[in-house]
């Protein structure tokens, strides 16, 4: 089939006559693409240059291109920086024909310095939105060297200076000035100075045509977390529902981009809890700690004992806002795989559970919205619990896709509104996407970078199958699962409820 061929055979299919190969290859790439573009236009430009129409003539270039053995698949199969360079060269050129002074692009799109970071990060981007940040730090990381890529790298992932300096060999100050010159070359716009400015073939505006934010004293997390609103703005006049002076923290035992979750002890009734906090760089925005408090409210709501219990949120003592939860003795699904290779029976087992956790939040009208190995727990006792909401919205929201959650796991959905909007069916392809994992130790798509990832996921080719680890003696499962990850939401079961029903049928085929 055209659908699974890869980009080398489409085209070598494409210049012996086929078009329909030619039509496959480029809805593989094309809704990102469009993506991209939307996100480098100003509204006021945008009212005068289609995204899409941009795209349509890099797609013609580059067929010209090809018919004329001008540029060529690479060795890895990967068209995407292709495209973008082609995408982004023609948008240039269209922002000059269409704007009297024949600015630079950057003039009429976002530059990164007015990108509202923490709105970005504290809550569902939209796809241009995020199509710009998956830009822009590609960006700056592609000009770094190795060594101060890696010591950002670390950084944004919550190390400190001192466990940083000793990672990579060198001392703490190495490291902070490893650190600033990040800073300026993110201020510059990602060029060092002397460079002429250019980014991926698009002109950047001059010095002065848009404002940078002053050199300060803050952290690399504050660089990229600028322009936060007044504290003023930012105040949530709801009433905390619990004291910080009520818990004792005892160790930490996770962290990820945005919040770190340690163990606790409760001191009214000394119970274990776990507490999630706001990392410190996220302590004064104001839409972060709605972010957190939102999940706890929509959580508080579901009463399933396969979905994990908040007891509710508060302010810490120097500030931030934290949730506690109760805390689960266990692992998540991805330590348990690793260390167990579970057999089939037990991974329809974890299947039925987790569909039960979503036919209960369904049936409150919520949507997770990030279903991953690391979201759901395996209690000691075997029982399985969906944690996380963070992402979760209400599934009668007229939200479109928004990127915001795991890549790799994602619905393409939720990437690009052009397969609809985020639906009780997101959940059905994400539980497609963690029954995928523990059956090949692998996400359903995956590639270098996000890039990469997200383009693998919006294109028409399916999950290999070829690599499913357990043996499955009813074809069935490897065909449900098949269905829970189609591209379009209408392949898909109609409901989790009916992908427990087929779970169900499959358990009893394993115990006779």
């Amino acid at each position: 089939m055209l659908e699974d061929a890869s980009n080398r055979e489409l085209l070598d299919a494409w210049r012996a006559g086929n078009d329909g190969a030619a039509t496959v290859l480029v809805r593989r790439y094309m809704a990102r693409l469009t993506s991209l573009a939307s996100s480098r236009l100003s509204r006021k430009l945008a009212g005068r240059v289609d995204a899409e129409d941009v795209v349509l003539s890099a797609w013609r270039s580059f067929f010209v291109a090809t018919g004329r053995d001008q540029v060529g698949v690479p060795d890895d199969d990967n068209l995407w920086p292709l495209l973008v360079t082609m995408t982004l060269r023609k948008l240039a050129r269209q922002a000059a024909r269409h704007t009297a002074e024949r600015r630079s692009i950057h003039a009429e799109a976002l530059p990164i310095d007015e990108i509202n970071w923490p709105v970005i990060v504290s809550r569902d981007p939209t796809p241009a939105e995020a199509a710009m940040v998956t830009d822009e730090i590609e960006n700056l990381m592609s000009g770094l060297t190795p060594g101060d890529r890696e010591v950002l790298t670390m950084r944004l992932q919550g190390e400190q200076h001192g466990s940083i300096a000793d990672a990579v060999g060198c001392s703490e100050r190495t490291v902070r000035r490893s650190l600033q010159r990040i800073r300026e070359r993110y201020i510059a716009g990602g060029e060092s100075e002397g460079t002429p400015s250019t980014r991926r073939g698009v002109p950047t505006a001059s010095p002065g045509e848009f404002p940078t934010p002053p050199m300060c004293d803050a952290s690399i997390e504050d660089v990229f977390v600028s322009r936060v609103q007044p504290v003023a703005e930012q105040t949530n006049l709801r009433t905390p529902t619990v004291e910080f002076s009520d818990v004792v923290l005892e160790r930490l035992v996770g962290q990820g981009a945005f919040g770190k979750v340690y163990r606790a002890t409760r001191c009214r009734d000394g119970a274990a809890v776990a507490v999630k906090f706001l990392r410190k760089a996220f302590w004064r925005n104001g839409l972060a700690a709605d972010q957190l408090i939102r999940e706890v409210s929509i959580v508080s709501k579901l009463s399933h004992s396969g979905i994990i219990q908040h007891f509710g949120w508060g302010n810490a003592r120097r500030g931030g806002v934290f949730a506690m939860m109760e805390w689960v003795d266990g692992k998540d699904l991805e330590s348990w795989y690793r260390t167990s290779k579970p057999p089939l029976a037990e991974i329809i087992e974890c299947g039925i559970a987790v569909c039960g956790a979503l036919a209960a939040a369904h049936d409150a009208g919520v949507v997770h919205a990030d279903l991953t190995p690391r979201n759901i727990l395996r209690r000691s006792d075997g029982s399985f619990v969906l944690t996380d909401f963070g992402f979760s919205r209400l599934a009668s929201s007229p939200e479109k896709g928004l990127a915001a959650g795991t890549p790799g796991f994602l619905a393409p959905e939720q990437i690009s509104d052009a397969f609809g909007t985020v639906s009780p069916g997101t959940d059905v392809f994400g539980l497609g996407g963690v029954l995928y994992y523990l059956l090949t130790g692998q996400p359903p798509f995956a590639g270098r970078d996000v890039a990469e990832t997200f383009a693998r996921t919006l294109s028409s080719r399916p999950a290999d199958r070829a690599s499913i680890r357990v043996p499955v003696a009813n074809p069935a499962v490897d065909e449900l699962v098949a269905r829970c990850l189609s591209k379009e939401p209408s392949d898909r079961p109609s409901s989790i409820t009916t992908v427990l029903e087929q779970l169900t049928l499959f358990e009893l085929d394993q115990s006779t």
